[in-house]
């Protein structure tokens, strides 16, 4: 045990002492920073923005979106500017800008192109948005197609006339006579979250790097750096000292990852990470030496290193987690140690 000890700092202080060893480390806390500042869409995001309801008739169609039953939030906004922002940055789902004159077009039935959708091209509920406003649009535009029409359709127009219309429009706006709608609620089992998993880009971009970094390390064989001292022991302990120079070459890397996801915003706690990140170090430790032991030369090594680092992008929950979709992932990727970072 105390020469793995030794083992284990002497190869600790040949890291600490490599300049490329801090370049690596500064360029992991620049992409871990760069990717805590990135806001990815929300499956559950419901906010809409509306900018323009100072004018009168945008304002009723505001009101009335937000008395009805709807699973939107609706954020009135002053400025287009600002509403854009927070579109960009994933505060709001999409955003319906209304112009000055509004209601003006409204009244001589200028409507074509009056309202400007807004989106991103990730958004998901935007076309179930545009009929909740146009629905909401309609209820008070209603009322003037059915007064402006009366005289064409009855051939004459009178104020008992215009009041039963309007009646029996509001019957058909809010009663429940035409159409019943049957609410059944089913028990949902734990895991089945619906089409999106749960994300942790900042301890995913914090893994995948420390990964690259005992990756790369691998690589230093073909150099011949270090040869001599392997070439000096047996199987057993060549293993043992392999396993040892991944440790030293985390342990730096995997401390100042720590730190980065406890800066950032919803991490699981100091001892749920802390305990992800050293079972991770434990297996990637493992994994590393070995997978690099199936490679002879450094070309073949070299051009698998782009393919290992993109799998695991792949069948791990970095951005997206695919396995909503392909069940089979949440077992393949116990198989890369970025599956064990948890």
């Amino acid at each position: 045990m105390a020469q793995y000890k030794i083992w284990y700092a002497l190869q600790l202080k040949a890291w600490l002492k490599r300049k490329t060893s801090w370049l690596q480390v500064l360029g992991m806390i620049l992409l871990v920073l760069l990717t805590a500042r990135i806001h990815l869409p929300d499956a559950d995001n419901t906010r809409v923005g509306v900018c323009g309801a100072a004018d009168e008739y945008a304002d009723n169609v505001l009101k009335s979106l937000r008395h009805r039953d709807s699973i939107f939030e609706f954020i009135e906004y002053s400025d287009e500017e600002t509403m854009r922002r927070d579109m960009v940055s994933g505060r709001i789902e999409c955003g319906f800008l209304f112009p000055e004159d509004f209601q003006e077009r409204v009244w001589e039935d200028r409507l074509k192109n009056s309202v400007t959708y807004i989106c991103t091209p990730f958004s998901a509920k935007g076309l179930v948005a545009q009929e909740t406003v146009y629905a909401a649009f309609f209820e008070g535009y209603s009322e003037k197609i059915l007064i402006g029409s009366e005289e064409e359709m009855y051939g004459r127009s009178s104020e008992n006339l215009t009041e039963s219309l309007l009646e029996k429009r509001d019957d058909y706006l809010y009663d429940s006579e035409m159409f019943r709608m049957d609410i059944i609620e089913t028990a949902q089992s734990k895991g089945e979250a619906g089409a999106s998993g749960e994300v942790r880009p900042v301890q995913g971009m914090t893994g995948l790097f420390l990964f690259a970094i005992l990756w790369m390390a691998q690589g230093r064989k073909f150099g011949g750096n270090g040869n001599g001292v392997l070439s000096a022991l047996d199987r057993r302990r060549r293993r043992r000292f392999r396993y040892l120079e991944c440790l030293a070459e985390a342990t730096v890397p995997a401390m100042a990852g720590i730190l980065l996801i406890l800066s950032a915003p919803g991490h699981r706690g100091i001892g749920t990470e802390i305990s992800s990140m050293t079972l991770f170090v434990l297996v990637c430790s493992l994994w590393a030496p070995a997978a690099g032991s199936l490679f002879h030369n450094s070309t073949s090594f070299a051009g698998w290193t782009l393919t290992i680092l993109l799998v695991q992008m792949a069948v791990c929950p970095l951005f997206v987690d695919l396995a909503e979709y392909v069940p089979a992932l949440r077992v393949i990727r116990w198989g890369f140690p970025l599956g064990w970072l948890g």
